[in-house]
């Protein structure tokens, strides 16, 4: 009777393979992003010019599936076409809505932020799409990608452990409670919340918004 034998080798093969797999593809994640965000000013989880006309602020989630698409399709457009030039800066800003792991990962960010590595440590966390509360951003996860992008996971782990990180959170979702805003992702242009009807609104708000200021 081997065959419950192989069949659990089988498995533990597969599990191996994908840990292995899950492992190349955070370790990919982060070289590009090291590369990538080394060509702009950040301070903390503002990205750009303190100088630019132009501010815009996502109130975003991090198991928010729209979130996910705006980062790719809005935020890195952003990036290379105003930010670049020195005409906009970008700031995130949490509003966990979706669960208590909508929380832990934007404590994680935050302890990101402390630590100098918000940017290509929220490239990773947007990378896993975890959606549902599922264990994607489950603490120890935080806390291992955290080490994969070299930072000393135990100052890490003492951070996300600590009130700090879980106040700074608690003040974003509060002044976005304030904002009146329900939903994510909200985008803010110069003060302005946005409702969007498509992705493009984005960009003719920034567009009037500098045309404005060059007046």
């Amino acid at each position: 009777m081997r065959w419950p034998l192989t069949i659990a080798l089988v498995l533990v093969g597969l599990l191996i393979g994908a840990q292995w797999w899950n492992y190349r593809q955070t370790a990919s994640v982060i070289q590009a992003a090291a590369l990538y965000y080394d060509q702009f000013e950040v301070d903390g989880a503002r990205i750009g010019s303190p100088d630019a006309a132009v501010h815009v602020e996502e109130y975003f989630d991090f198991q928010c599936p729209h979130c996910h698409t705006a980062s790719e399709v809005v935020v890195k457009r952003l990036l290379d076409e105003y930010v670049a030039a020195g005409t906009v800066s970008f700031t995130y800003r949490f509003f966990p809505i979706l669960g208590p792991e909508s929380v832990l990962a934007a404590q994680a960010a935050y302890c990101a932020i402390e630590m100098d590595a918000f940017w290509p440590y929220q490239a990773v966390l947007m990378s896993k799409k975890g959606l549902g509360n599922n264990g994607t951003y489950s603490r120890d996860n935080l806390i291992k990608y955290a080490g994969q992008l070299g930072l000393d996971t135990g100052a890490f782990r003492e951070c996300l452990d600590g009130s700090e990180s879980l106040q700074y959170v608690q003040q974003s979702y509060e002044r976005a409670l304030r904002m009146g805003l329900q939903g994510t992702p909200t985008f803010v242009v110069n003060g302005q919340v946005l409702r969007l009807s498509s992705w493009e609104d984005v960009f003719h708000a920034v567009d009037r918004a500098l045309a404005a200021a060059s007046r």
